[in-house]
C-alpha cells in the first residue's frame, strides 16, 4: 500500500480543491454584492464527490470475492441505468451562475447575509480538511522516524 498516495488522502486533496473554489466564488459574490446585474456564483462538487467515493467502495467490495453478493446484469440497456461510476479524476468543481435566486431591483442576486455565512462555514470545511490532511502526513513522518531508529 502506498501511504502518501492513499485513496483517503486523494479524496481530501479533491475536497480542498473544491472547498477552495467555493472561497473564491463566495469572495466574488461579496465583492460584487452592490454590482448592478451580477448573478451569484455557486461551486457544487460534494455529491459528485459522494458518488466517486461510493463507486469506489463498490469496487473494492467486488474485489473483496465475496461469493455471496449477487451482481446485476443488463440483458437490455433499457432495464436499468447502467451509469458510469465516477471516479476522482472526473471530479473537476467549477464555479458557475446560480439561476434560482430571486433578484433585487437592479439585476443583483447576492444577499451579502447569505454569503456572509456561507463563507464561515467553507472556513470550516477548510480547516477540518487541512487538519485532516496534517494528521496524516504526522502519521507517515511517525512511520518514517520510527523505521529509521
Amino acid at each position: 500500500m502506498d501511504l502518501i498516495s492513499s485513496f483517503t488522502n486523494d479524496v481530501v486533496r479533491k475536497a480542498l480543491g473544491g472547498v477552495a473554489k467555493r472561497h473564491t466564488a463566495v469572495a466574488s459574490n461579496i465583492a460584487n454584492a452592490d454590482t448592478p446585474g451580477y448573478r451569484h456564483k455557486g461551486v457544487a462538487f460534494e455529491e459528485s464527490l459522494n458518488q466517486a467515493i461510493e463507486g469506489h467502495r463498490g469496487t473494492r467490495n467486488q474485489s473483496n470475492g465475496n461469493d455471496s453478493e449477487l451482481q446485476m446484469t443488463a440483458t437490455d440497456g433499457k432495464h436499468f441505468s447502467s451509469a458510469r461510476t465516477l471516479s476522482l479524476e472526473d471530479i473537476q468543481p467549477q464555479m458557475s451562475e446560480v439561476s434560482n435566486l430571486a433578484y433585487r431591483n437592479d439585476g443583483n442576486s447576492v444577499d451579502i447575509e447569505l454569503e456572509m455565512a456561507e463563507l464561515a462555514k467553507n472556513t470550516q470545511k477548510y480547516t477540518a480538511l487541512t487538519n485532516i490532511q496534517g494528521r496524516m502526513m504526522r502519521s507517515i513522518r511517525g512511520v518514517i522516524n520510527n523505521s529509521n531508529g
